[in-house]
């Protein structure tokens, strides 16, 4: 156990000699998250979104005596001659001012004066007369045109919040407005003025649900703790890269600065020098969790307040896209990327073990990691349980597999698989940390090189 203790003490002094290493640990995954929020957040204020109206519309003219009941909506004034198009430019204009501070307007009568924009809305000539048209036999559709532009105003959240509110916003008053006076004039034909319009005009009513995998019906806060999840596993790519070049410096250097076979040549067993060295690993991967929780906390935190900003109009949930700062999801979280760090640490022993130099190490475990990336990856857009098996025997052999499934079986709130994951991925890690064993218990930690084969079977 002295030995043991003598050799954890050695790395963590090695450790805090290693500054590169110590802020990459704690200030990428402290510093990460929240300096994307803040870009993400500086991005939607400072990205313009131009819309520009261009209201074709010659209006028409209306008796006094008996002005449409649709000008409620838009207007509480009656006029001879009225003019659709201006009033549903000045409504969306009110709408999209509410939804996003980023939003500039402009609304032209000809299309000479449009000289640059993301959204172009073109109301035609025969607006207001088609709309105003009371005859049921001349009932006809008046077409409004929208444009996207792709670019950068367009590909970002308060973007596509503005074009959904636009279309949105059309879709209602066509629905609710203007067809339900439609539907009231040709009830009002056929003596039914019983009849409710939206049973003429929607007959077929839609409830959307969010249900679990299991078909149970959760909340739009469940929802939220999804997209809260696949966040989870992205930490994953950053709170393991600093290990490769500890882990590198931790074995490979020792014997690229020959202190390796004075290591082995002391009292110390061979088995404790592995441990110790993974147990320093285990002190930086409890610094990375640690930073990692506060870095996710903060990220949540000014995401979800730039979403809370965005005024949405009409049925979107915003909830939904809201991300949940459940306590235990992020304990979870924290303890899995403290084992993802060791598991990570446990691949690479192995390969770190062979290589002659530091460059080396580095190199081919830079290789190695990214065969668990790809599986995490894979993860944050596709599901493993769908996997042919056999590729399943695979990815079952890499311990941070059991990493996303312990955070899916806490996102279902089956903590007894979270621990069963924990379980087996401390096992998987248990038997690469056993093959590094076996390499420095042999003499093949002097005599064996992986570059040294390479030099070997070259011509």
């Amino acid at each position: 156990m002295n030995h043991l203790k003598a050799i954890l003490w050695k790395e963590i002094k090695d450790l805090s000699r290693d500054r590169k290493t110590l802020i990459s640990t704690i200030v990428l995954p402290a510093f990460l998250l929240p300096m994307m929020g803040l870009l993400l957040t500086a991005a939607q204020k400072t990205v313009p979104i131009k819309v520009v109206i261009v209201n074709l519309d010659n209006g028409t003219s209306l008796p006094l005596t008996s002005p449409p009941t649709i000008l409620n909506v838009l207007t509480n004034k009656s006029q001879q001659r009225i003019n659709y198009g201006d009033l549903i430019a000045s409504y969306l204009k009110k709408v999209l001012l509410n939804v996003s501070s980023s939003v500039y307007i402009e609304v032209y009568k000809s299309y000479d004066k449009v000289k640059d924009y993301d959204i172009l809305i073109v109301i035609p000539s025969n607006f207001s007369e088609v709309l105003s048209e009371i005859n049921p036999y001349n009932f006809k559709q008046t077409l409004v045109r929208v444009y996207f532009r792709a670019g950068p105003s367009g590909v970002n959240i308060a973007g596509s919040i503005v074009s959904q509110t636009i279309l949105r916003t059309l879709s209602t008053l066509s629905q609710q407005v203007f067809g339900t006076q439609r539907v009231k004039v040709l009830l009002a034909c056929c003596d039914a003025t019983d009849v409710p319009p939206e049973a003429v005009t929607n007959p077929i009513r839609i409830v959307s649900e969010y249900v679990s995998v299991t078909g149970e019906k959760i909340s739009a806060k469940e929802v939220s703790k999804i997209l809260t999840a696949k966040l989870l596993l992205f930490s994953i790519f950053y709170v393991s890269m600093p290990v490769v070049a500890f882990i590198s410096d931790s074995i490979a250097g020792e014997r690229e600065r020959k202190t390796l076979e004075t290591l082995l040549a002391s009292p110390i067993n061979r088995r404790n020098v592995v441990i110790g060295k993974l147990a320093a690993v285990v002190v930086l991967g409890l610094l990375a969790a640690v930073a990692d929780v506060i870095g996710l906390i903060l990220y949540i935190q000014i995401l979800n307040s730039q979403i809370s900003s965005i005024n949405v109009q009409g049925s979107v949930a915003t909830e939904a896209f809201t991300l949940a700062l459940d306590p235990i999801l992020i304990a979870v979280h924290g303890i899995v990327m403290l084992l993802v760090v060791a598991a990570t640490a446990s691949m690479l022993m192995p390969i770190s073990a062979l290589s002659d130099s530091v460059r080396s190490a580095q190199s081919i475990g830079g290789f190695i990691q990214m065969i668990p990336l790809l599986v995490i990856f894979y993860a944050m857009y596709g599901s493993l349980s769908s996997l042919p098996e056999n590729l399943k025997i695979a990815i079952y052999l890499i311990p941070h597999t059991y990493a996303v499934i312990g955070i899916d079986e806490a996102l279902k709130g089956n903590y007894l698989g979270v621990l069963e994951s924990v379980i087996k991925m401390i096992i998987v890690s248990t038997a690469y940390l056993a093959i590094t064993i076996r390499i420095f218990e042999s003499e093949y930690i002097v005599t064996g090189s992986i570059s040294r084969k390479r030099s070997q079977a070259a011509p």
